[in-house]
């Protein structure tokens, strides 16, 4: 088969009927050599059956599937081996067959039915074990190997097979992260040799790490298609899972991540919550409140603290100042007009210097004020005792409360405010 200039895999409007059931409809997508492709979805999705009829294993009722410009259909079972390796969810292997045996049996595509293998095929199947770091496990029965290399077994089958496509479901289901990571690493490898993989991922987080794209499949059709940012969005999750959640490239490891949360209640969901923070103190504040779906403000932060990460993270408007300089009318009177609209305002267990002196000053003018401490406001005060009177002088206003953190986030989660 010429394979030169020619897509991978290309699937037209391909659609699976059982019965009065539509498991898939109107599915189409090109895929090229070198893209790792991660199939994502809900439950029932149709991901697995997807995947199986463009092996050819399942019955397509509509629609046409070509690889490298020829029709499935017009495939030998055996040639088509030679093309698509597939690896199922479930792998029943039998009693007794040796690490290297079940590598070997890869090799079927390219032997006769009289033949054995020949030095060529063990060749190959070592090599492939020396890459996915089984070779030691060469003579262990696979009764005898853990969840982790039993799954590496499987894919150095797989790649025995030694074929352009590799369609893999859920590799990585019920193994430690460790070795999902592994998993999804050897697929990066491969691709970056000109191999096209499509793999079913249940975790998208990890799925978003790896892949060059995505496609997501909800209600038996594709919802989105595209690189992970693209298709990883708060508005596809809603729609694909249900899920509320907060769609951000996390800072520390520089990853897509997501953050879930409760939906809107009613009384959640209208309450305004203003929060004063800065250096990192309000950080698990906002997550907290965006948890249970409040309408959140904060400020004033100082750009590239973590506050100002968290709150950008969360969608939570924020107030967010020129870092290492004292907050400006400007901001100090935004500050203050959030503070007013605010039902709530929440003072995180700041430290305080005379560049944000003004949160503190900024605080008396809140409607009602939970004042969070953890640490005595003496061991916070670094203007010369100046922020300790202004503090002492905010406790004694009848709207304020103080709370430790531990207090806060028991009154937040059993009652809120």
């Amino acid at each position: 088969m010429n394979t030169a200039n020619q897509p991978a895999l290309t699937v037209a409007n391909v659609g699976v009927t059982i019965g009065d059931k539509v498991i898939l409809r109107d599915v189409s997508f090109t895929a090229n050599p070198g893209e790792f492709i991660g199939i994502i979805g809900p439950n029932g999705a149709g991901k697995s059956t997807l995947l199986r009829g463009l092996r050819g294993m399942g019955a397509i009722t509509s629609g046409d599937i070509k690889v490298f410009g020829q029709s499935v259909r017009a495939i030998g079972d055996k040639e088509l081996a030679r093309i698509i390796a597939y690896m199922q969810q479930e792998v029943n292997v039998g009693f007794g067959f040796t690490a290297l045996e079940v590598v070997l049996s890869g090799r079927y595509p390219y032997l006769k039915w009289w033949q054995n293998e020949q030095d060529k095929d063990y060749e190959i199947a070592k090599q492939y074990m020396a890459f996915t770091g089984v070779d030691a496990l060469a003579e262990k029965s696979v009764q005898q190997v853990s969840g982790g290399e039993r799954q590496r077994i499987l894919l150095a089958k797989v790649l025995a097979q030694e074929t352009p496509l590799i369609f893999l479901d859920e590799p990585t289901a019920s193994l430690d992260l460790v070795y999902q990571e592994e998993i999804f690493r050897y697929c990066q490898i491969m691709c970056q040799k000109g191999k096209t993989v499509l793999i079913i991922a249940h975790d998208i987080k990890l799925a978003a790490k790896f892949c060059s794209r995505l496609i997501l499949l909800a209600g038996g059709t594709i919802l989105a298609d595209g690189s992970p940012s693209e298709v990883i969005t708060a508005q596809h999750l809603q729609k694909a899972y249900g899920l509320h959640s907060d769609v951000f490239i996390n800072k520390v490891t520089g990853n897509l991540d997501i953050h879930t949360y409760e939906a809107a209640g009613t009384v959640t969901g209208k309450l305004l919550v203003h929060v004063i923070g800065g250096g990192g103190s309000a950080g698990y504040i906002l997550r907290l409140l965006h948890e249970k779906s409040y309408n959140l403000s904060g400020g004033v932060f100082q750009q590239g603290d973590t506050d100002a990460d968290v709150a950008l993270a969360f969608g939570v408007q924020a107030i967010v100042g020129r870092p290492f300089c004292i907050i400006d009318k400007t901001k100090g009177s935004e500050n203050r007009e959030k503070i007013l609209a605010a039902d709530v305002t929440v003072l995180s267990n700041l430290y305080y210097g005379q560049q944000n002196l003004d949160n503190l000053e900024a605080a008396f003018a809140a409607k009602k004020l939970i004042v969070i401490e953890d640490t005595a406001i003496e061991e916070r005060d670094f203007t010369g005792g100046r922020a300790t009177a202004l503090y002492r002088g905010l406790l004694k206003q009848p709207q304020v409360v103080v709370l430790n953190s531990v207090q806060f986030a028991e009154q937040i989660a059993r009652e809120g405010f």
